[in-house]
């Protein structure tokens, strides 16, 4: 008996420990990433690399963006026709519009319309924003 308590014991201290160790993972995570900036940022190579690619990142998005907005306004949803910028575009539709996407288009976003812009180029942009057009008229 003496020794299944102790068992135990030991078990609850371990559990517990182990649940603290998990929390200050993810509460304070470990400095890879940090260190990972670090050596970017302090490399002049290095920057200059990651610059070239955050430029091309961007333009692809705001390229993605312009396509987008293009082809909403062409297709005759005016209110679109506004610069936007970030990874995202929200088009403010209905839930029966979201299921619609979704259901007959097989575009998929959040809701309220809320779509990953980051995840078109001028292909797809246009076959996404025929689908939006479609559920919209």
């Amino acid at each position: 008996p003496t020794m299944s308590l102790y068992r135990a014991e030991i078990a609850t201290c371990v559990t517990s420990l182990a649940k603290l160790k998990i929390r200050t993972n993810y509460s304070v995570p470990p400095l890879h990433g940090a260190r990972i900036v670090a050596t970017i940022l302090s490399s002049a190579e290095l920057r200059q690399a990651w610059e070239k690619e955050l430029a091309e990142a961007r333009e692809a998005v705001n390229t993605a963006h312009k396509e987008f907005a293009t082809a909403l306004k062409d297709g005759g949803l005016e209110r679109f026709a506004k610069p936007r910028f970030g990874l995202f575009a929200q088009l403010f539709l209905t839930d029966a519009q979201v299921s619609k996407l979704s259901d007959d288009h097989a575009v998929y976003c959040a809701p309220l319309g809320r779509i990953n812009v980051s995840s078109l180029d001028a292909a797809n942009a246009k076959a996404v924003a025929n689908a939006v057009i479609a559920v919209c008229k």
